[in-house]
């Protein structure tokens, strides 16, 4: 472990994976508590297509500098937003619903992914190693984007924890109380889109998806209080998010599955133990 530390070339990809770990296992708390696990799948997939696009800009226009850096992640973060805009359009709306809008954000971004990439087979190998995630390394700028938001966003979950808890587990009390419901759901909404445009644009979409969700549902099996949960999610994904890319630097494995597949264990774990501290107490 100690020579993953000190390397600067996997090193930064290990830091990166642990920021963006705590901060998407805290977001993701609220995705699974409100049943919306689908938007992560979603907003992880149309990140994909943005990386995708900007991918095959950069080599049919034949930028260089700056732009290859901020392109990618630029673009998936402004399709991830187009996303969240349209679920809170629809937001109570009853001719379309939710899940509808979050289906057509997953499968229209598949689509157009196999569509696009043999029709530009000069940009494959590097649009294939961050959809599948099997990039090894990360870009700075992606390392310094991730780690900034990750404390903005953390900071701001922190400032309005109970007003994003209230307004999420209750919406409809929170409104007779004054809880501007509305905006801090859009806060939240744009938070999650922020990270995981940027998550999925430096790791993947499969461990984007990974670190948001598993890490919530393990820590939701415990019987410890709603803001050990988050403590408890927000720990769990950088914990995945390093040990799965150390595990991957050792053994040779695909660093997006060998990360999704860490969450999922330590998901496992702490279900295991809510299970067994139930079970003591009956």
């Amino acid at each position: 472990m100690l020579e993953l530390i000190t390397d600067p070339l996997y090193r930064e990809a290990a830091l990166t994976a642990t920021m963006a770990g705590l901060c998407l296992g805290l977001l993701g708390v609220y995705i699974v508590s409100r049943r919306m696990v689908f938007i992560s799948a979603a907003l992880a997939q149309t990140a994909a297509l943005g990386v995708t696009i900007s991918f095959i800009a950069i080599g049919f226009f034949g930028f260089a500098g700056v732009v290859t850096d901020i392109l990618p992640p630029v673009m998936a973060i402004l399709l991830t937003f187009i996303v969240v805009a349209g679920l809170l359009a629809v937001e109570g709306r009853p001719r379309i619903s939710r899940d509808a809008v979050l289906g057509i954000a997953f499968i229209i971004p598949m689509a157009l992914i196999l569509l696009l990439l043999p029709l530009f087979p000069q940009e494959l190998h590097q649009i294939d190693a961050v959809i599948s995630g099997t990039a090894v390394m990360v870009e700075p700028t992606d390392m310094y984007a991730i780690a900034i938001a990750t404390v903005v966003l953390v900071g701001i979950q922190i400032y309005g924890f109970r007003g994003f808890v209230f307004s999420s587990l209750d919406p409809v009390v929170a409104k007779t109380q004054g809880v501007p419901v509305r905006l801090l759901d859009g806060l939240l909404f744009g938070s999650i889109a922020l990270m995981t445009g940027l998550t999925a644009r430096a790791l993947g979409p499969l461990p984007t998806f990974a670190l948001t969700v598993l890490p919530a549902i393990g820590a939701l099996g415990l019987t410890v209080g709603l803001k050990w949960v988050f403590v408890v999610a927000s720990i769990t994904g950088a914990t995945a998010g390093f040990m799965g890319y150390y595990l991957a630097y050792l053994a040779d494995f695909p660093v997006g599955a060998s990360q999704t597949l860490t969450a999922a264990a330590l998901a496992l774990l702490l279900r295991a133990i809510g299970f067994a501290h139930r079970q003591v107490g009956r």
